[in-house]
């Protein structure tokens, strides 16, 4: 990468969710104030915000923190605490918005970091939401052109430019899930499992993906394992117990 070495500099993959799958935007307004806490923790604290996507119950930011990775804390404290407490007021609701603390893993190679930021612009087109150039609450529009939080020169610098780094998608639905991965040695989130599901069944809702034959229902489940995805989180894709999954996983 352009300006330091990615295993000593402290760029993060950063997700956050919202207790009981809740909304955590209601509407343009919400996510604008989000948006607003995130760029005043970045001047706040001199981090880098490489990619952001706010998603209907999670947000997925990548951010280089520089010789401080211990700020990362401080950085969603700072955004995390005062969006719950706009979010709470302004809609009457009570109690804790956020689950849990945040997810984060460290990101330690320029492989990675691009995997990740396509990763992280690709979640509204994996979830059937819409393409990744036409989802407008992701910093892929600031790729494009409209700069607000994101610092693209990383990016952009390692591509050679716009055009390099917006034909990088190749063959989204073989690419997102192979090169992407939410996590290298992890397990994947509900959501993504699910998503990860509807890619590989080529379809867009969740309905659709019931609908597919049991043949090759079972294909997939035992495409989403060896990707990684545990079995009892297959079982809550499909709604199948988790017996029934050992028993499809052990015809393979």
């Amino acid at each position: 990468m352009p300006r330091r070495g990615l295993s000593e500099s402290g760029y993060y993959h950063i997700v956050v969710r919202s207790a009981g799958k809740v909304a955590l935007f209601e509407d343009d307004a919400d996510r604008r104030c989000y948006l607003r806490l995130l760029k005043d923790a970045r001047d706040k604290t001199g981090a880098h915000v490489i990619a952001w996507v706010l998603m209907t119950n999670h947000v997925h930011l990548v951010v280089d923190f520089g010789e401080s990775p211990s700020s990362i804390s401080d950085f969603m404290f700072s955004i995390d605490l005062p969006y719950s407490k706009y979010f709470n007021a302004r809609t009457g609701r009570e109690g804790t918005l956020f689950q849990g603390s945040f997810w984060s893993k460290p990101i330690t190679d320029d492989a990675q970091l691009v995997a990740t930021v396509f990763y992280v612009h690709m979640n509204p087109e994996a979830a059937g939401i819409a393409s990744m150039r036409d989802y407008r609450w992701s910093s892929y529009q600031e790729y494009a052109g409209t700069h607000w939080v994101v610092d693209t020169s990383v990016l952009l610098e390692y591509f050679g430019g716009f055009d390099a780094f917006d034909t990088y998608e190749g063959s989204p639905r073989d690419v997102v899930w192979d090169a992407t991965r939410l996590d290298y040695d992890e397990r994947l989130q509900d959501e993504d499992a699910l998503a990860l599901a509807k890619s590989l069944a080529g379809v867009k809702t969740s309905s659709e993906l019931r609908e597919v034959t049991r043949s090759r229902r079972d294909d997939i489940i035992r495409l989403m394992s060896n990707r990684g995805v545990s079995g009892k989180t297959i079982a809550r894709t499909w709604g199948l117990g988790t017996s029934t999954i050992s028993r499809i996983l052990r015809r393979d």
